[in-house]
């Protein structure tokens, strides 16, 4: 809120109004701005890493598995209760996917 000042000056008064600025609770709304913008762009970008590893998994999923997904969690639940339908080769590859998933 402005401060209204009364001013004495030889010959003349003047009335000065002056805006007192918070910079501390400001500095502390901004940082609280950044904060949630940051946090924001975590959040999207984690959203889309588990969606690249949705569609890697998806991709290497046999064909057999892939009607499940719906009823198994996605490509990610079904590969990790099926994962002794993955090919033998790529089973380490979809393993460290699935944990870098959960991980998220």
């Amino acid at each position: 809120e402005p401060q209204v000042f009364l001013l004495k000056l030889p010959g003349a008064t003047v009335v000065a109004s002056v805006q007192f600025l918070a910079v501390p609770a400001m500095m502390n709304d901004i940082k609280g701005a950044m904060g949630d913008a940051k946090a924001g762009l975590t959040d999207a970008a984690t959203d889309a890493a588990k969606k690249v590893i949705e569609e890697e998994l998806a991709e290497k999923a046999p064909e057999s598995l892939k009607p499940l997904f719906p009823c198994c969690g996605g490509p990610v639940g079904t590969m990790d209760r099926c994962i002794c339908m993955v090919q033998e080769d790529q089973r380490e590859q979809v393993k460290s996917a699935i944990e870098k998933y959960r991980s998220l």
